[in-house]
Parts: structure tokens; sequence; C-alpha cells
């Protein structure tokens, strides 16, 4: 179990990371050239892991047998993916990873409400709090 938490925290702050190096790459060669290279560059490297890696098993059969439906997350990558360019140009990194935060806490409840069935207050509550912070380190932070 340690080595997921550890993974999930290694995760987080690869997302941060790699934020703000396409937030560069986006002001250098603008937002849609940016994504462009974002993608090419990760497809080239899901291709080679998946063709290399013994510790992979391939079975690209199994892209031919999924539900149509599966292949938009691909596309909401792409839609995530230019909103984090243009929010990091108009608010600081901070601010921008907290809405993200509050962001994937309110789908994963809504996902939790609509495919489990389970709901809980103190996660609403959880996500007022992260929201109140955010606005509080704003009024702060601007005075």
């Amino acid at each position: 179990m340690f080595l997921i938490v550890l993974l999930a925290f290694f995760y987080g702050c690869a997302t941060v990371v790699s934020k703000m190096i396409n937030y560069r790459a986006a002001k250098t060669l603008g937002t849609w050239n940016g994504s462009l290279v974002n993608y090419v560059v990760a497809s080239i490297l899901a291709l080679v892991l998946l063709l290399f890696s013994p510790y992979l098993r391939t079975d690209l059969q199994a892209c031919t047998r999924v539900p149509a439906y599966l292949y938009a997350g691909g596309t909401f990558g792409v839609i995530a993916f230019v909103l984090s360019i243009i929010t990091l140009d108009r608010m600081k990194v901070f601010q921008s990873t907290i809405l993200l935060l509050t962001g994937q806490l309110l789908a994963g409840i809504l996902f939790d409400v609509i495919l489990f069935h389970n709901f809980t207050w103190s996660k609403c509550a959880g996500i007022l709090l992260v929201s109140a912070g955010i606005f509080w380190d704003k009024k702060v932070t601007s005075a």
C-alpha cells in the first residue's frame, strides 16, 4: 500500500512539473503547437514502451474490441491540457493546481454517486474547505 501512495504522490509532482514544462512550450510555440508537440512526444514514448517493455503485455487487438466511448479519454486529455495552459497564463501555479485538484475531487464524487451510488457529506465538506483555501490565498496574496 505504501508503494501505491508513494506512486500517487510522485504522479502529483509529475503533473505539476509537466504542466510547467508544457506551459513554457506553449508560450514559445503557441498553445496549439505546444499541445501538438506534447502529444506527439507522448504518443511516441507510449508506443516505444508498449513495443519494447518486457513488463507490459501488449494486446493491440483489444483496442478493436472496446466500446468507442473509451477513446474519449484522449479527447478529454487534450481538453484538460489546453485548459491548463490557458489558466496558467492568467493565474499562479499554486492556484491553478489547487483548482485542478478541486475539479478532480468534484468529478470523483460525481462518478462515485453516478456509478457506485456512494455519497458522503464529508467529501463535499472537503471540497468546500479546499475551495475556501483558494479564495483565502487569493485574498491574502492580493492585499
